[in-house]
């Protein structure tokens, strides 16, 4: 009896399947570094938005403080919105749209900005060391200053191109 033979086919199928496998945990592998990352650039992303948002917040609450010293300051007075609006108008970005509502803006960044609008009502002299009583928030908000273009052309085919394929049909 001759000794059997190992058999080229199944040495070539096992080093097929073992480059197969290799190429497949290759591929995983490159895909796990890329997915981490565009995971990693989009905290960055993230982690400077919050940051400035919070940056401008806090300038906001600021401004919101200074106001608040000012009402309280002239709580009581005869003439008291235009005592506010001498002292406020114009500083930090105030601006009165009406007798009794200011609004300012703080910048977060070159596309967004937080909207800040303030009624102010008629205090009494008794509420001159609470502020709460002093103004209500209208608004708070984050707008958009950045214009959205939505026709922005894709060039897909040109005219020439479909003038040329319409005229050999």
């Amino acid at each position: 009896m001759q000794p059997r033979r190992k058999s080229f086919l199944s040495t070539g199928i096992t080093s097929i399947v073992l480059i197969f496998v290799l190429l497949c945990l290759l591929t995983f592998a490159v895909l796990s570094v890329v997915s981490a990352r565009a995971d990693y650039k989009l905290s960055e992303k993230n982690t400077t938005r919050t940051t400035e948002y919070y940056e401008a917040e806090n300038t906001a609450n600021d401004i919101l403080l200074k106001i608040s010293t000012v009402l309280s300051t002239h709580a009581g007075s005869s003439a008291y919105l235009d005592d506010v609006r001498t002292d406020l108008d114009g500083t930090d970005g105030i601006s009165f749209s009406s007798a009794s509502q200011l609004q300012y803006y703080v910048t977060i960044n070159e596309n967004q900005r937080l909207f800040v609008s303030l009624l102010l009502t008629n205090a009494s002299s008794d509420t001159s060391s609470d502020t709460a009583g002093l103004y209500q928030i209208k608004a708070w908000k984050v707008e958009n200053t950045h214009e959205w273009n939505n026709d922005t052309p894709v060039p897909v085919l040109g005219s020439d191109e479909m003038n040329e394929l319409l005229s050999e049909e």
